[in-house]
Formats: structure tokens, sequence, C-alpha cells
């Protein structure tokens, strides 16, 4: 008499199929979630990096006038990579008369006055 083997039919059962399902969708969504931060420190970045330029721009401007900066807090608005920013330039006198404290200040326009800067700077100027 001849045996017939019948072979089980292997496979995945659909709980393997749902349980691995499951952890591909948290993979994916921890990759998406890593994805968008990089996207946003990106952004981040280059704001600091325009907002780090404009004020070198105006620091370089308040050196190279030959007139002592007068004391006070000026507010500029100016429109850079299609963006509106706001420079407040701050002066202030130091205990060496001498001696002019420069901060520059750069946010974009459409924040907060109260919101922190994006990016200050100090410098200080001495008369000669």
């Amino acid at each position: 008499m001849c045996k017939i083997e019948m072979k089980r039919a292997r496979g995945f059962t659909l709980l393997e199929v749902l349980v691995a399902l499951a952890i591909l969708a948290l993979s994916a969504a921890a990759v998406l979630r890593q994805t968008q931060l990089g996207v946003k420190q990106q952004y981040e970045l280059e704001l600091k990096s325009y907002a780090l330029w404009m004020a070198d721009d105006t620091i370089t401007a308040l050196m190279t006038k030959p007139q002592w900066p007068p004391v006070g807090r000026d507010q500029d608005k100016q429109t850079y990579q299609e963006q509106e920013w706001v420079i407040t330039t701050d002066v202030q006198a130091t205990p060496d008369p001498l001696l002019r404290k420069i901060e520059i200040s750069i946010n974009l326009g459409d924040r907060d006055e109260k919101a922190a800067a994006l990016l200050t700077l100090t410098a200080y100027r001495g008369q000669y």
C-alpha cells in the first residue's frame, strides 16, 4: 500500500500579518516624525542665518558712520527673502563715557512683539 503524504501549506496566519503591519506602521510614524523635526530645524536655522546677516549688516553700518551713535532705541522694518523682518537697534550708554553698547535684535514681522527675538547681537563702539 502506498502512503501519500500530504504536506501542510505553509504561510502566515492573519494574526502574524496584523502584528507585522502594526510594527511597520509604528516604524513609519517614527520616521515621519523625525523627518518633520528635521525640516523644522532646517527652517529655523535658515531664519537664524538670515537674521545674523541682517544684524551684521546693521552693526557694520553703525560702526562705519562717522558720527557717534545717539543713545536710544530705533525700530526698522525690512523685507528680505520675501519675508518681513523687524530690526530693533538699542544704543545704551556705558560707565565709560567714550564707549557705547549697541544691541541689535532681529525678529520676523509676523511674530508677537513680546516674543523673544530670533537673534540678538551685541557690539561696543568707542568714540575715537
